[in-house]
């Protein structure tokens, strides 16, 4: 299912003040970047809206750069980050597939994850434009999210941040893209063991496992990126951009393969048991405390601590 055909694009000429729900877009003329940001006040995880206001996003993009608009805001990079304190994206809706599956609405979660996936291979390939994409991750970093990061050429994320793959702990496994891209960064072996342990692992340990490209101090995310971005100039750039379309070919990451995976995902989702649904429930619940404690952070930060501190527990539980 490939909803771009269906999506109505932003104007070119009101770049970059387009207005999304969940998403701010930021432009910085001296490295040449548009910037995803998800809103602080945006949900946690990836609903079907957030998907379509990518889309819309994407489209716009296209747009803008095949109108006289283009050659007035010239893009080199896109990035996605997060304005949300201590999480970058917690992944999946994973209450609403919950319910899909109690409900046996099976090609529900199979349109949605064939639409996520289609965002998935159009960022792989960067929209079909001459850029580069990087994510700057901050904080909780997790399933969908985890895979939303992954997809880029470039990851620079906080030492101290939190990624993993938490899906094994409910019997099932990352079907939006994780396999391909962590086998493409890590090699097969160890693309293996991320997947199949289920484990968290920091933002220091995923650099030194060769995930990672670029590593910050805590809280510097967005900042490293910037400057990041900004060196070298077009030179710069135009080697960065040549090293991401060889990986592309090199490592080809195609459509077909995708939704293959999510057929698989689908199957294996079908099949799950009462107390596979209620680890996913305590998962949930454990990301509704931190959602909470997260709108409370800036009178009590140690709420914020032991609600992170839950959201590990039931995670690696």
């Amino acid at each position: 299912m490939n909803i771009g055909t269906t999506t109505i694009s932003k104007e070119p000429d009101e770049f970059p003040y387009w207005d999304f729900a969940f998403l701010d877009v930021e432009y910085d003329p001296e490295a040449q970047a548009v910037w995803m940001n998800y809103k602080a006040a945006a949900p946690q995880h990836f609903p079907l809206e957030m998907f379509i206001e990518v889309v819309k996003l994407r489209e716009s993009l296209r747009g803008m750069r095949a109108s006289e608009c283009g050659a007035r805001w010239p893009i080199r990079y896109f990035a996605i980050g997060s304005k949300r304190p201590g999480i970058f994206s917690l992944g999946g809706d994973l209450a609403a597939f919950a319910v899909a599956v109690r409900n046996g609405e099976h090609e529900m979660l199979r349109a949605h994850a064939n639409i996520c996936v289609d965002i998935m291979h159009s960022l792989d390939v960067g929209f079909d434009l001459p850029i580069v994409t990087l994510s700057a991750v901050n904080g909780q970093c997790l399933g969908g999210g985890f895979e939303g990061a992954l997809v880029t050429d470039f990851l620079v994320v906080e030492r101290d941040a939190k990624l993993g793959l938490p899906e094994i702990g409910f019997n099932t496994f990352p079907g939006m893209g994780a396999v391909s891209l962590l086998t493409r960064r890590a090699g097969q072996a160890l693309a293996e063991r991320i997947i199949s342990s289920g484990s968290i692992y920091s933002g220091q340990e995923m650099f030194d496992l060769g995930v990672v490209d670029v590593l910050t101090p805590e809280g510097r995310a967005h900042e490293t990126a910037t400057a990041w971005m900004r060196e070298g100039g077009e030179d710069r750039w135009r080697k960065r951009r040549a090293l991401a379309e060889a990986r592309r070919r090199c490592f080809a990451m195609p459509r077909e393969e995708l939704h293959y995976i999510v057929d698989l995902w689908v199957e294996c989702v079908k099949a799950l048991a009462d107390h596979d649904l209620r680890h996913m429930d305590r998962l949930v619940a454990a990301q509704r405390r931190l959602s909470r404690a997260r709108l409370k952070a800036a009178r009590n930060d140690a709420s914020t601590e032991q609600a992170v501190g839950s959201l590990e527990t039931v995670t690696n539980d």
